[in-house]
Formats: structure tokens, sequence, C-alpha cells
């Protein structure tokens, strides 16, 4: 199964693709700023980085996941 994670920067984001990963989940992050990646940086996570406004950056974050985490 693979996810996508908004907001998996932040300090609840992060501790739940921790759990997912811990879980065997594929997680994919969509995020604004890789500047923001302290809380995951060591971690096997697909980035992607976009913006929920921008549907160009929305549509490649969604391609084949199966569920969506909102943030």
């Amino acid at each position: 199964m693979k996810v996508l994670v908004t907001g998996g920067t932040g300090f609840i984001g992060s501790h739940l693709v921790e759990a997912l990963l811990g879980r065997g989940v594929e997680v994919r992050c969509l995020i604004r700023n890789r500047n923001n990646l302290k809380w995951l940086r060591n971690l096997s996570i697909e980035w992607t980085e976009g913006d929920l406004k921008d549907k160009t950056s929305l549509l490649k974050a969604v391609k084949g996941v199966n569920q969506i985490f909102h943030l």
C-alpha cells in the first residue's frame, strides 16, 4: 500500500509518517519546502515538492497512491 501524507514535515505528520513506515506502508509526502525536513530527513520516504493549490503538483503527488492523509 502506498499513502500520501500532506503536512508530513510537521510534528503530528512526522509521527504519522514514522508510524506508517513502522507498519510497512510505503509513504510519499507532499512538501512545500525542502528546508523543513528535519523530522524526517533520514527516513525512507518518497518526497514530492509542490502545493495543494497547484493542480499539476497535486496530480503528481496523488498518482499511484491508495490513501491520503491530509494534515
